[in-house]
């Protein structure tokens, strides 16, 4: 019986350049592809739906949407790995569209990663995820339509990751971050306080400090663009996550990681996901062992690092 493999990379969320909308988009983001945690959907041919593994529930919902798209009735689908729910690691993309890949490979549909994501209701804010999937590396997207849905945002810039840099990630044993309605709030009360200055700002550094670092593999200089694209945006959403970082021990631990050598930090989407930058893996190796010694003084949690992944999801066909 034939079968589908579905492996995709989580990623981090670096920062939302333009909640405003006034130059007609709004968003754009900038993100990474990472190694670990996988999401990895297996699919093979069935009479019925049937769903196995984790998140079951919910990959099932996933799956009727792409059965109902594509007029097919079935489809044995497990579910064998996943990155932690609203973290900041954008399980719930990586999840939709492995399913959705999964089965558009098995039956030959032909579509897109970009016509998945739209069926799944994925890319409605950001970007990073979807081309995380399909590319990998280091991406930017140039934000969504205010004069109609039906498009994924468009991919503005996209670089393959130095192999040698590697982030260290801490995921604190806290509340997690935002979701669902709440989430959709918090994004409709911040872009109506949105200022001009935070998305000049934002946007500056973005392109006269982050890009030209990458591209010139200078670590130094990106992740002091890095961090300071962080709070910039962290500045803009502080009255709906309570500060600039969304729990105290996530801003602890971004400065427990400049502290320790990290060349930038910031946290990755709502929460409580936080990272640092470092060049070499002993060293990132080491840093990932205080850093799990500074999350079980306060509050418990994991800590591990991670390698950028440079080309996304890995679709096999299997007999």
């Amino acid at each position: 019986m034939a079968k589908v493999l579905v492996e995709a990379p989580a990623r981090l969320h670096f920062g939302i350049l333009d909640m405003r909308g006034d130059l007609g988009r709004v968003y754009g983001s900038v993100g990474l592809a990472i190694e670990e945690p996988r999401t990895v959907v297996e699919a093979r041919e069935h009479s019925v739906l049937r769903v196995e593994g984790e998140r079951a529930e919910e990959a099932k919902a996933y799956a009727e949407k792409i059965l109902a798209a594509s007029g097919r009735r079935g489809v044995w689908l497990r579910v064998l790995e996943t990155a932690p729910q609203h973290v900041g690691l954008g399980s719930g993309t990586q999840l939709a569209l492995s399913i959705g890949v999964a089965i558009s490979e098995l039956f030959r549909l032909n579509l897109s990663v970009e016509e998945v994501a739209l069926l799944m209701g994925r890319a409605g804010v950001s970007g990073v995820g979807t081309y995380a999937f399909k590319l990998g590396g280091f991406v930017v997207d140039g934000g969504r339509r205010l004069d109609g849905e039906g498009r994924v945002p468009p991919l503005l810039f996209r670089a393959n990751f130095p192999a040698n840099w590697f982030f260290v990630v801490g995921i604190p044993s806290v509340e997690r971050g935002l979701s669902g309605d709440v989430e959709k709030k918090a994004m409709v009360e911040t872009s109506r306080r949105a200022p001009l200055e935070t998305a000049e700002k934002a946007s500056r550094v973005l392109v006269m400090k982050l890009l030209p670092s990458l591209i010139e593999e200078d670590p130094v200089g990106f992740g002091e663009a890095l961090t300071h694209l962080q709070r910039i945006v962290g500045e803009s959403f502080s009255e709906v996550q309570g500060g600039v970082y969304r729990h105290p021990v996530i801003a602890e631990g971004i400065e427990f990681l400049l502290r320790s050598g990290a060349c930038g930090a910031g946290q990755s989407s709502w929460g409580p996901t936080f990272y640092g930058l470092v060049v070499g893996r002993e060293r990132a190796e080491d840093l990932a062992h205080r850093l799990q010694g500074f999350l079980k003084e306060r509050c418990g949690g994991k800590a591990f690092f991670v390698a950028a992944n440079n080309r996304g999801a890995r679709v096999s066909k299997l007999s």
